[in-house]
């Protein structure tokens, strides 16, 4: 352990707890409490009050050690957990993206166009760069196109350059590598200066002969500041970063603080939420290595998140708490599985050190009655500021536990968020490769050459449909490509089993829509619903028109199922929220829902597609871009709920016209909802607890120690106590009839028996479940019985003239009760007031018949 101002810490938090505000301010807090305690210590010490305040200081000391520990390592854990998602996500969505990227290159290299210019000699650069504009309008994702013949010539690009040869190694690797891609990252002469991310790959003719080389020059900084952009909210001081194998800065979210091409230690790409040195100024790092994409590895880059050490355990839970009804947290909190044991026990250990402390107070009050006047003043005044300190010192417990409570309840919402914005984005950018799919392959000069003649001969219609099967293969997220004439009908499939559906007429809606398409740039897509071209289940079918040669008029259209099945299951698998370890959360779910309410995909099988999910009003309103987290009840469970709604991506559904609002759910299981309400609340009734007040103004006074039985407030004269002692050495009694006893305890060298004071006063009632005071009572002026009560109260001075005493017809009776006070009630209770029990009494009914050692002191009372 390390030692920080005096209080033990675990190592981790050494080099950050000074930053942790919430901390210091609660070490402070409870610095001042011991220092109060130093004093009191030191004036019990000088007046023999209290003897027995020592252990409880220390205990407290102790409580705050432990306390004040795991309050660092909650706010820790929750700021590296933030750091590890920004991290993750950064680097996991850019690999989605690049695996879009390695089907595009093996398509593009196979587009007729560019293998009929590269075939003719005499072709125009200009109209192949016409295509390749056109091809950017769609796929906006790239910066350059460029085309090269087998010897490094550049034959056609998109933009221009001075350059019009390259010896680059990447065109002699693309011409004869076994794979089906090349990915290339570095310096080249036939692009800007700088580093680039180039796909690129070789062109054939039909006999697999080399006819060039094409490449494709990835927008990096462009696309990773969108990432970022997401990644981090306004006032968020976080610095983002992709780093290459090599350590080198490949994209930052800030060039000025940390630029790319900076080189980085190995220790920052090892980094898992450590504090980390970088330009002289101390960060806590996380890197994450990205999550292979269907295979899909991505160029072996890390996922970099750090944030300022002085900024990083600033706290927002009050944001992400405010709107939670105060009931649901507080019954969320209860739940064991949220919290470790250790964090579990600390308000036990509070609460049974102040009842230690209580007890100690309560009896140096009792112990009191002998002592001189003005002493007994003084220590009496002692003992209250004692009990008073003590009631700070726990208050502040409760309170910091709160906010540890709250800390933690906040991560999970926190991850939850994080989680759905990152399905939401992934989704987003999935379906807009699909609407960019449906309209490049509609510009397929086979398809409009050929939807352009009166009707398709089976060996035209078998071109298109080997074309299709082509495409489908490097596209597997589609169950099938359907190419459709004029009237609807079904004149090419690439699905194998295509024979019924060639020939058949589509009837769904959004045929017309695509129909009547008027330009090149504009696509449609169905509503989520069943559909018979994906075995009546539903999901999005996306289209675009296909134009004649000559763009004069439609001839046909494409359409293209999207597997929505297994593609958004997988997007939401992703999105589980996960433990420490990495390992999804058992019981959690997430979810792509309406804003309707219907569901597109969701882990949970209570909701398959289609099926209505309960979304909550805020959901409801979230707007489009909008995250919320929540904690709701889902089935008599709680869940820390985070949502974000669709904002689109790049054209897609922000500029196209196109909308679809979908919702992205990420729930975090709490625990039982019938757990967490049928907890116990603590009780705070001895606010007074040990105080000793004046009830009326005469000089006869009695003073009464008192105590609560469940609702009752009770007291015994302080002449006929000795002292209140522990439950724990309590052993039950097996095998008598008298439910009364509730067990014998040694005492001072003697056995007595202690009795459930509840069934004397209330017989059959509950055995009590919180009672841990024993009062030892005189009877007969022995110590021979001990009374067993749920909490001490405190010890009033009581003029006789204000105890009334019960009725005549009462006393007859079996009733315990000599007295009650007139104007002395339970604090919050107007009806309830102080009762007095005799001793005398108390023996009778028990039938006690201990031999006497002195003579008993009986109470005289007005009219008694």
């Amino acid at each position: 352990m390390a030692l920080y101002k005096g209080i033990e810490i675990d190592p981790s938090l050494s080099g950050c707890v000074r930053h942790m505000q919430g901390v210091e301010d609660y070490r402070e807090v409870l610095g001042g409490l011991q220092a109060t305690w130093d004093t009191l210590g030191l004036l019990g010490q000088l007046t023999g009050a209290a003897t027995e305040m020592a252990g409880t200081r220390e205990a407290f000391q102790q409580l705050t050690g432990d306390l004040l520990n795991h309050l660092g390592r909650e706010t820790l854990r929750k700021s590296v957990a933030e750091l590890r998602a920004k991290a993750q996500t950064s680097i996991d969505i850019l690999v989605r993206n690049l695996f879009e990227r390695t089907a595009d290159i093996g398509f593009l290299s196979a587009d007729d166009d560019i293998r009929n210019f590269l075939l003719g000699e005499d072709a125009s650069p200009a109209l192949l760069q016409a295509r390749f504009r056109e091809y950017v309008e769609k796929y906006s994702v790239y910066a350059d196109i460029v085309l090269f013949a087998p010897d490094g010539r550049i034959r056609a690009r998109l933009h221009e350059h001075p350059g019009e040869t390259s010896c680059h190694p990447l065109i002699s690797e693309a011409r004869s590598t076994p794979a089906s891609y090349v990915e290339y990252f570095g310096e080249t002469d036939f692009l800007p200066a700088g580093k680039q991310l180039i796909y690129a790959y070789r062109v054939e003719d039909d006999g697999g002969n080399c006819l060039g080389v094409l490449a494709l020059a990835f927008r990096l900084a462009d696309e990773m500041q969108g990432i970022f952009a997401n990644l981090l909210d306004d006032g968020d001081l976080s610095l983002l970063a992709t780093v290459d194998t090599s350590g080198e800065v490949v994209a930052s979210s800030s060039p000025i603080q940390l630029p790319p091409g900076t080189r980085l230690e190995q220790r920052l790409l090892d980094a898992g939420g450590e504090i980390i040195r970088l330009a002289g100024r101390e960060y806590l790092a996380f890197a994450r290595p990205a999550h292979a994409y269907q295979g899909y590895p991505g160029p072996g880059w890390l996922g970099l998140a750090l944030i300022p050490l002085e900024f990083a355990f600033e706290r927002n839970e009050t944001k992400l708490l405010q709107h939670i009804d105060s009931q649901t947290l507080a019954n969320v909190t209860r739940h064991p599985s949220l919290f470790s044991e250790a964090l579990q026990t600390i308000p036990a250990r509070a609460e049974r050190i102040q009842e230690d402390l209580n007890r100690s107070v309560w009896n140096g009050s009792v112990r009191q009655v002998d002592a001189s006047q003005g002493n007994a003043a003084f220590a009496k005044t002692l003992l209250w500021e004692i009990s008073n300190t003590g009631r700070k010192t726990q208050s502040i417990f409760e309170q910091s536990i709160g906010n540890l409570h709250q800390t933690v309840v906040a991560a999970l919402l926190q991850n939850g968020v994080s989680r759905a914005a990152f399905a939401i984005d992934v989704m987003d950018r999935n379906l807009y490769e699909r609407a960019n799919d449906c309209r490049w392959w509609a510009l397929n000069a086979s398809f409009r050459q050929m939807l352009s003649e009166p009707a398709l001969s089976p060996a035209q219609s078998a071109q298109c449909a080997e074309i299709l099967r082509y495409i489908n293969g490097l596209y597997t997220v589609y169950t099938n490509l359907i190419l459709f004439n004029t009237q609807g009908q079904v004149v090419a499939s690439s699905a194998d089993d295509s024979e019924s559906l060639v020939g058949s007429r589509l009837h769904e809606e959004w045929v017309g829509r695509c129909l009547a398409i008027d330009n090149s740039r504009a696509y449609v897509f169905s509503h989520f619903a069943p559909s018979a071209l994906y075995a009546n289940r539903p999901t999005y079918i996306y289209a675009a028109a296909i134009r004649d040669p000559g763009n004069s008029k439609v001839v046909g259209g494409i359409g293209i199922v999207f597997d929505g099945a297994p593609q958004f299951s997988a997007m939401l698998h992703d999105a589980l929220p996960r433990d420490a370890s990495g390992q999804i959360v058992d019981g959690a779910f997430s979810a792509f829902v309406r804003e309707d309410g219907r569901v597109i995909s969701c882990t949970d099988p209570r909701y398959p597609a289609n099926s209505l999910f309960p979304l909550s009003p805020m959901q409801r309103k979230l707007g489009r871009g909008g995250r919320c987290a929540d904690i709701v009840n889902i089935d008599a469970q709680y869940y820390a709920v985070g949502t974000a709604q669709s904002a689109g991506y790049r054209e897609y559904k922000t500029s196209d016209g196109q909308v679809d609002d979908i919702l992205a759910i990420s729930a975090f299981p709490l625990g039982s909802v019938a757990v967490g309400e049928a907890a116990p609340t603590r009780s705070s009734r001895n606010s007074t607890q040990g105080r000793t007040r004046r009830v009326g103004n005469g000089n006869d006074l009695l003073e009464i120690a008192t105590f609560y039985i469940g609702k009752q407030w009770l007291g015994i004269p302080t002449n006929d106590v000795v002292e209140a002692i522990d439950t724990e050495e309590l052993t039950p009694v097996f095998g008598g009839k008298s439910d009364l006893v509730a067990g014998v305890r040694m005492y001072r060298g003697n056995l007595i028996s202690v009795l459930h004071l509840e069934r004397l006063l209330t017989p059959g009632a509950d055995i009590p479940e919180r009672a841990r005071q024993i009062i030892v009572v005189r009877t007969h002026g022995k110590s021979c019985l001990g009374l067993l009560v749920d909490e001490l109260g405190e010890i009033p001075e009581v003029a006789r003239e204000e105890i009334q005493p019960v009725s005549h017809m009462a006393a007859a009776g079996d009733t315990l009760t000599i007295g009650v006070v007139e104007g002395m009630r339970r604090a919050g209770d107007r009806h309830g007031m102080l009762s007095i029990i005799g001793v005398d009494r108390l023996c009778r009914r028990i039938g006690c018949h201990c031999p006497e050692q002195e003579p008993a002191r009986l109470v005289a009372l007005p009219g008694g």
